[in-house]
């Protein structure tokens, strides 16, 4: 009687005179490298690792891939920023770890939040004033809805697009 193979066995056997070629095998160790990278990044985020930990497991992952070029890394790390997302300890891993100024993106942040404030505030007040005027509706009370709003939606939109579009400009200077 003929042996019963697994999909593993067969797909093994089959497979067994294929090999990768170095382009191929430094294309999977980047693949690798940037998965485990994330997860890195994750726990220093997450703060299960601190800096120094993660500046081991760092080294640890560049050796075993052997990544020599920094852009991979940075690139990666570059992709853990967002506007509405505290980014303080990534910055001073760019910052510390690499030596990036990171001025540019901490004042693209701060414009950011400055403007969605600027532009919330202004929209209420707007909003209230209205409701005054029209129907003699005023007070402490008023608190008006913002997330129904589909001015303020549009704008706050306008705004996440045009800070979106200057920080991926400022992530392909760092990379390019």
């Amino acid at each position: 009687m003929g042996e019963i193979k697994s999909t593993i066995d067969i797909v093994m056997e089959k497979t067994k005179d294929l090999s990768l070629s170095r382009e191929e095998k430094e294309k999977y160790n980047i693949n690798e490298a940037k998965k485990n990278l994330k997860g890195l990044l994750q726990q220093f985020e997450d703060k299960v690792l601190d800096k120094v930990q993660f500046e081991k497991e760092l080294k640890i992952l560049q050796e075993s891939y052997d990544l020599k070029e920094k852009n991979i890394l940075i690139s990666e790390i570059l992709e853990k920023l967002g506007l509405e997302k505290d980014n303080r300890s990534i910055l001073a891993l760019l910052h510390e770890s690499f030596s990036i100024d990171v001025s540019s993106f901490e004042s693209l942040f701060n414009n950011f939040q400055y403007e969605i404030y600027k532009d919330t505030q202004k929209r209420i007040d707007e909003i209230k004033e209205n409701l005054a005027e029209k129907h003699f509706i005023s007070g402490s009370a008023v608190v008006p809805d913002l997330e129904t709003d589909d001015e303020w939606i549009a704008k706050i939109r306008g705004i996440k697009d045009k800070f979106t579009q200057t920080l991926s400009r400022e992530k392909a200077k760092l990379t390019s």
